[in-house]
């Protein structure tokens, strides 16, 4: 399929959902408020509860989206010295979707995800900085298509509360960054398709009455 027509594929509107890379920082931001019984707490989230979602723009004119349907994660998060939180996650790359189907297609073949050879992405990540009240920059190492390259996101958490009725610990956050597909090997229809893919992953996490994710 020409990227013409992948230009035509427009961004769909989709609900938020609780998301596993951000956990780790939803974590960092709510430990004030519970007790944690051991400094050092291992997560294997559910997939289910996630969303990886990324944008790219068309000929600077508009944009589409998609997101990854398969996952893992893995946490390891110190409640004493939180900036030693682990997180390691692993997407099944041939699991995109977007609206349109030949749109997926087209970045499961060889000029783009090329799945057949590299079906799996992984991003670990290497520290977590505290840069303000409730916002992170998680540090990491992204290896897609046989290359690996740093990648850094930007955590921002926008509400936290107590639900009035079941009395457990909730919030919500954002977790945000970039990466230019260039640099792991997909530089086809450059000239119709950005660069710059844009990563943005809106999240409710529900944590429990002693803000232990669940």
């Amino acid at each position: 399929m020409s990227g013409r027509r992948f230009a035509r594929v427009v961004e769909c509107a989709r609900c938020p959902r609780r998301n596993v890379l951000g956990a780790a920082l939803l974590w960092l931001a709510i430990l004030p408020w519970g007790h944690v019984a051991h400094a050092e707490q291992r997560y294997v989230l559910d997939q289910r509860f996630g969303t990886i979602a990324f944008s790219v723009s068309h000929l600077g004119l508009f944009s589409s989206a998609g997101e990854f349907r398969r996952f893992a994660a893995r946490l390891v998060l110190d409640a004493a010295h939180p900036e030693r939180t682990q997180i390691s996650v692993e997407v099944e790359a041939g699991s995109v979707q977007m609206s349109w189907g030949e749109a997926a297609d087209m970045l499961r073949s060889d000029d783009f995800l090329d799945v057949r050879r590299y079906p799996a992405m992984r991003f670990t990540s290497t520290s977590v900085a505290s840069v303000a009240p409730g916002r992170y920059l998680i540090h990491g190492m992204l290896q897609m298509r046989g290359v690996t390259r740093p990648l850094t996101l930007a955590a921002r958490l926008t509400d936290r509360h107590t639900d009035p009725v079941r009395h457990d610990q909730q919030a919500d956050f954002v977790v945000s960054g970039s990466l230019r597909r260039s640099a792991y090997g997909m530089t086809s229809d450059a000239g119709i398709i950005s660069d710059r893919v844009t990563l943005k992953i809106t999240a409710h996490l529900d944590l429990g009455e002693d803000g232990h994710a669940g």
